[in-house]
């Protein structure tokens, strides 16, 4: 009777146990495909890269008198894909540009307007950026509301980069790494300046 008892004891335990590793099986086999589609993801995002393929070009309302009445009125970049890097798409509806100073910041392009424009200038006519190819981004800040900003400006002026100024300007791809141009405005010389 107590062999019985026993044997019987002994099969709940080895169902238990096999029912049991069963479960942590399954669970470690849905924890690596989590974990594998994750990695692929970080991996599509890691590489679609824009590089910054140029010095960013200056113009400026005025090059004469105090360094802090000159203004950055408009800037010219180039942008292209990393090496290996996935095709991104440079349309409008699926691109952010934003720009910040020390004042203030906003969005200067979501949609194709008069602030930004975003053109293929080497590639094939097309907004997808392919390996090979350049985009050249426009900005002029003259069109920018001082109202639109955050937080509004009081006058024209406070919305633009000064000489001995910081100025930050994130572009925003639907999916990929951010491109952040940073840069402290240089002492101006002339009314077109790269920097």
């Amino acid at each position: 009777m107590t062999g019985l008892e026993t044997a019987i004891m002994l099969v709940a335990f080895v169902i238990t146990a096999s029912a049991f590793s069963f479960v942590v099986l399954n669970m470690g086999y849905l924890t690596s495909q989590s974990a594998e589609s994750v990695i692929q993801s970080g991996m599509s995002e890691a590489g679609s890269v824009l590089l910054l393929d140029s010095a960013v070009i200056g113009t400026f309302a005025n090059n004469t008198g105090r360094q802090s009445d000159v203004c950055l009125t408009r800037a010219v970049f180039y942008v292209r894909l990393g090496e290996g890097g996935e095709t991104i798409d440079m349309g409008d509806s699926r691109l952010v540009i934003t720009y910040s100073n020390e004042r203030c910041q906003t969005i200067i392009y979501e949609s194709n307007g008069t602030i930004t424009t975003v053109k293929g200038v080497a590639g094939n006519g097309d907004s997808v950026m392919e390996k090979g190819e350049r985009f050249k981004v426009i900005i002029d800040f003259t069109q920018i509301d001082k109202a639109a900003v955050d937080p509004a400006q009081a006058s024209k002026p406070n919305v633009y980069v000064h000489p001995y100024e910081t100025f930050r300007i994130e572009v925003r791809p639907a999916h990929g790494a951010v491109l952040r141009v940073e840069r402290t405005l240089p002492q101006v010389a002339s009314t077109v300046q790269a920097f």
